[in-house]
């Protein structure tokens, strides 16, 4: 053997050798720390271990358990005088924000030091502390900084609220709530014009304050309308807060305007004007017959914002809280037609007539109503369709039919067009036939009128 390759096999094996005893070495230096959890008055601790075969970055996770670990040793306790204890939990509200809380303690824990770390082959160890003191006055810093920037915000509140500013009032309320939410369940009283208050209670008692003297009211008991016409009386609400003396119109206010007990699901947003009024449009839109109930309420949406977890104050009135709202009485007279049509089916006259079947059918149950007499008609609904050969594949025996329509309202003396919407080359495919492939094209038109011409038609204007 050369004496070159023996030198290097040799100093191999004396590293061997050397790796071997170090990691003996460092199994026997390990330190106390590891073995016993340390304690110490002063600070918290955090310990960490990650195995180095199982993440590429054991460093960072050792890192991420050891400060984990220090926020576990740091008590968070929710005040009594916290909004979250102002309302019945029968859901464990105040257990979901105990975990949130907790997790914000994070926030807190900048200054902390690492104290030493150990290793072997399999394993990584390391030891954070965090002074108590520092903790304790970061903390502090936060919570005061939060504080003032809510107090701000609500006394501009408040002033909003004497000015009956209430859109803006209600905006900065929620302001004032969301510099602190992430210290709900801390000591938040500060010393206002009305004394000691606690804000995140003081907030939310304000908004359900103003949410419960605020009245939706309708102008009319009773709106009898005509269906589609575009003379029609306004429909709407007024706004009004109760006050100390009487009622007071309010502007700016979000209404939400829906169908009651109605399989309609058309809604409408609208801002209250500068005299309380919001009026409401889809009213028309009410089937005809019995009286129809249209609901009009806050949307509290726009100050609250949308249901998530994270949401406290939303959650808290989901819980407890009001939603003003009021309703409107619609009763909507029905439109004469007179109905004609054609249809055909692969060169052939259908008799079944389906699309315009199904077409009166979905506008008697809305505010049509048929008669066989033209004259005394208001308009006519005029429907045409047809149902084409398209295709097919000889090897599996396959068809295809093509279905064109259109459907036209015009009104009775004058025929002028109030309506046109056509449905083009609807395919429909089936196995066996033309036929049965007409009847699927047939289907598939039937529900492009359903969710689209009905929805379509009740929006017209005669």
């Amino acid at each position: 053997m050369a004496p070159k390759i023996k030198i290097l096999i040799s100093f191999a094996i004396t590293l061997l050798l050397i790796s071997g005893f170090n990691i003996e070495h460092a199994e026997a230096r390990k330190p106390k720390w590891v073995k016993d959890r340390p304690v110490d008055q002063n600070y918290y601790i955090g310990i960490g271990k990650a195995n180095k075969e199982s993440s590429e970055n054991y460093l960072e996770v050792a890192k991420n358990k050891a400060l984990s670990d220090m926020i576990s040793e740091i008590s968070v306790n929710i005040s009594s005088n916290s909004v979250l204890y102002q309302i019945e939990d029968n859901e464990g509200l105040r257990e979901t924000y105990q975990e949130r809380i907790e997790l914000a303690t994070k926030d807190y824990i900048e200054g902390y030091e690492i104290v030493d770390s150990w290793e072997n082959k399999e394993e990584y160890w390391v030891y954070y502390r965090l002074s108590k003191a520092e903790y304790k006055r970061r903390k502090q810093e936060i919570l005061d900084r939060s504080i003032n920037l809510a107090k701000d915000f609500y006394e501009k509140a408040k002033q909003a609220e004497k000015e009956f500013d209430i859109h803006n009032a209600l905006i900065y309320y929620v302001k004032s709530f969301d510099a602190i939410k992430k210290h709900i369940g801390e000591d938040l009283s500060v010393f206002t014009l009305e004394g000691k208050i606690y804000l995140d209670n003081a907030i939310y008692q304000s908004i359900q304050d103003i949410f419960t003297r605020i009245n939706i009211v309708p102008g009319k008991e009773l709106y009898e309308l005509q269906a589609l016409s575009a003379n029609n009386e306004p429909v709407y609400v007024k706004v009004k807060l109760k006050t100390d003396l009487a009622t007071q119109n309010i502007s700016n206010i979000p209404i939400t305007f829906s169908f009651q007990d109605s399989e309609i699901t058309e809604t409408e947003n609208v801002i209250s004007s500068e005299n309380g009024k919001a009026e409401c449009s889809i009213a028309k839109m009410a089937p005809k017959g019995k009286i129809q109930i249209i609901k009009a309420e806050v949307n509290t949406d726009i100050y609250l914002g949308k249901d998530n977890a994270d949401n406290i104050l939303k959650n808290l009135f989901n819980k407890k809280g009001t939603k003003p709202y009021g309703h409107i009485n619609v009763v909507v007279n029905e439109i004469i037609a007179y109905l004609e049509s054609q249809e055909m089916v692969l060169g052939k006259d259908d008799s079944n007539h389906p699309i315009t079947r199904l077409l009166e059918q979905e506008l008697s149950k809305n505010f049509f109503s048929f008669t066989k007499d033209q004259k005394s008609a208001d308009v006519i609904v005029h429907v045409e369709s047809e149902v084409t050969k398209g295709s097919v594949v000889e090897k599996y025996n396959l068809h295809s039919a093509f279905l064109n329509c259109n459907i036209r309202i015009l009104k009775t003396g004058t025929k002028l067009e109030i309506y046109n919407q056509s449905l083009h080359d609807i395919k429909g495919m089936k196995s066996g036939s033309y036929e049965t492939a007409a009847m699927d094209a047939v289907e598939k038109a039937e529900k492009e009128i359903k969710n689209t011409i009905i929805p379509n038609i009740r929006r017209i204007t005669l």
